[in-house]
């Protein structure tokens, strides 16, 4: 370790103002770990927040000052009054092990910087209660050998990561996330929302179930076909309460149609005789007046030449909520590939899966050790949700409550956090681990409430590089966050 300069007046017990010794502003960056030799009988483990460079020759304001006049001449001005410093946040009192320090910080205290060969990420391994070798994720800023432990124990108590588009919040969630969630003994059911994330990345491509694959509920068909079929030319709250919108319905619900996914001709025909036999169903019961049945079948049948060959493929899965489960048990990471269906239907198929889940745990036989990957969040639980948004934002909030206490892990993927660019508040406060990457301007709020608080500088947060995060919540053992990065590998390598 090298010595980096002095504890100035004004510390405390959890921050402290660092004077650097001359020529460390040229060595020392923000976030730099750092140990404090605290005359008051303690060593004490601290991260370089903010630093601010002062010159009392170089104030502009104020009274005259003579330095001001040489410079304008082009003269250098003299350093005597020159200085660097640091402000300084406590993580732990590292002397015995890894507490909370009680002690007040001296001024004149040493501190002192970590070369790459000191690691002090061993100091954070104590604050973890773990039988087994503590699990890692990414590494410490720039230092590629200073691995960052986390706590295992608290992965079931869910986590997020936000970041603009291009942050890398994927190469994270790919490289990083499920490889420790694998390691950890749980396993992964990836819901990829474009179906290019991780659907087409080489260490899946043999885990992929499409979404023509699935087995899809009454309810889920319906809104599918009836979204290819544009609702009828229906719009607004008509969309869902139009007669052919009513018979489509009666036909899923009521019908044989899955003995006709063989050709969209017979798809077709099929449906319009269903359609008719629902229609005089319908007049017999005095729903709808005679003259009026006509108009409904042709609106029908109209929209029936909206569907194509591959909107069968869609409907025509086999594999049911058990299947995807036993699936992933078996192959450690399951990608479910939503891309090819609206909106309504992604949701619909989550749904579908997430009421079993939540079926297994009202039984409560066993743990899960199971994690959900949401990408694209706020499409399942936004700010303001509606519709089939209600009941996605309420599932999730459901899973996250009751699924702690079965080893249920929800994931959370969004490119905000807070208001209409980010997801719902009510679920959002029960993600207890946090990886946050550089900020949409929008956040800057809610990441002052997060980070602002703990000393991070929330204008280098909107600015940080491609690859960095910052960790915190309850997996992290150090109470203030850190600052994490990751290597990606050159090439692209199997996850188990």
């Amino acid at each position: 370790m090298r010595k980096i300069g002095v504890v100035a007046s004004g510390s405390s017990e959890t921050e402290a103002l660092v004077i650097l010794t001359e020529n460390e502003e040229r060595r020392v960056k923000i976030e730099d770990l750092v140990e404090i030799w605290n005359k008051c009988g303690n060593k004490v483990l601290a991260v370089c927040r903010k630093g601010m460079g002062i010159d009392e020759n170089l104030r502009v304001t104020g009274a005259f000052k003579p330095t001001i006049a040489y410079i304008r001449k082009g003269l250098a001005p003299s350093d005597a009054k020159r200085h660097f410093c640091f402000k300084v946040s406590v993580i732990a009192d590292i002397t015995n092990g890894f507490e909370q320090n009680k002690l007040i910080i001296a001024p004149g205290s040493e501190v002192h910087a970590f070369e790459e060969k000191d690691n002090p990420m061993e100091y954070l391994k104590r604050n973890v209660n773990w039988d087994d070798e503590v699990p890692t994720i990414g590494h410490y800023k720039d230092v590629e050998n200073w691995r960052v432990p986390v706590d295992p124990q608290f992965i079931q108590q869910h986590i997020g990561v936000f970041g603009v588009t291009g942050c890398g919040k994927s190469f994270l969630t790919k490289y990083e996330i499920i490889p420790l969630l694998r390691k950890c003994g749980y396993n992964v059911i990836v819901f990829d929302w474009k179906g290019y994330d991780y659907a087409t990345h080489p260490s899946f491509t043999d885990k992929v179930v499409r979404l023509g694959d699935m087995y899809l509920d009454d309810d889920t068909i319906v809104e599918f076909l009836a979204s290819r079929m544009e609702y009828f030319r229906y719009s607004g709250s008509y969309k869902r309460e139009s007669k052919p919108y009513y018979v489509l319905t009666d036909i899923i619900h009521e019908k044989p149609w899955r003995d006709h996914l063989n050709g969209i001709e017979d798809f077709r025909k099929a449906m319009e005789e269903f359609c008719s036999e629902v229609l005089s169903e319908m007049l017999e019961c005095g729903e709808i007046r005679s003259q009026d049945k006509e108009r409904y079948r042709k609106q029908f049948v109209r929209a029936l030449k909206r569907i194509r060959e591959t909107d069968l493929k869609i409907i025509s899965g086999i594999l049911r909520p058990k299947d995807i489960l036993n699936l992933v048990k078996r192959l450690g990471v399951c990608v479910i590939d939503l891309s090819g269906g609206e909106k309504e239907t992604k949701l619909s198929v989550f749904l579908s899966l997430a009421r079993h889940i939540r079926e297994l745990i009202e039984r409560g036989k066993e743990e899960l050790n199971l994690a959900l990957i949401i990408d694209e969040a706020p499409q399942y639980c936004p700010f303001n949700p509606r519709g089939v948004e209600s009941e996605t934002t309420d599932m999730i909030k459901d899973l996250c409550a009751i699924g702690r206490a079965y080893k249920l892990c929800i994931v959370l993927i969004s490119q905000g956090m807070a208001g209409e660019i980010g997801i719902n508040a009510a679920v959002r406060r029960n993600l207890n681990t946090l990886f946050i990457g550089r900020i949409h301007p929008l956040d800057i709020e809610e990441a002052k409430n997060l980070l602002g608080s703990q000393g991070v500088d929330i204008d280098f947060l909107t600015k940080l590089p491609t690859g960095h995060f910052y960790f915190l919540g309850c997996m992290n053992p150090s109470p203030i966050p850190l600052l994490i990065s990751f290597k990606p590998p050159m090439e692209e390598t199997k996850i188990d």
